[in-house]
């Protein structure tokens, strides 16, 4: 007789094939649905600051260059390396932020669409008085 009656009594059950995956999979969907949600919910503060940051790397890197040369940039020379930097990082958050730039646009699709939906469901309770 085992030392531990109380496991010798109870009969040995197994699970069903793949409920151990199945359990797996279904947590790592929900963790993965919640992070879906979790990045969506920030996509336009995202892009936003990811824009600026290209800007100001961009900044940085044409002002380095600039005094590279041996210039000091004083006076129109500080408009005119923010208007390259900008004219840079456009281009470059162009490509670099695509996937960003999408998850914004459904961000904001989804909040017109309630918007809509609410507007739509106020105008239908008022035409029912």
């Amino acid at each position: 007789m085992p030392a531990d009656n109380k496991t010798a009594d109870k009969p040995e059950v197994q699970d069903a094939p793949g409920t151990a995956d199945a359990a797996t999979a279904t947590e790592s969907e929900t963790l993965a649905a919640g992070a879906a949600v979790a990045v969506a919910k920030h996509a336009t503060m995202r892009y936003a600051t990811l824009r600026i940051g290209i800007f100001i790397v961009s900044l940085a890197v044409l002002w380095g260059l600039v005094a590279a040369t041996g210039h000091i940039v004083t006076g129109n020379g500080v408009l005119y390396l923010a208007m390259g930097a900008l004219l840079i990082s456009g281009v470059a958050s162009f490509f670099l932020l695509s996937r960003q730039r999408d998850a914004m646009s459904a961000q904001v699709t989804r909040r017109t669409d309630r918007l809509a939906d609410r507007f739509e469901a106020n105008a239908a309770m008022e035409d029912e008085d």
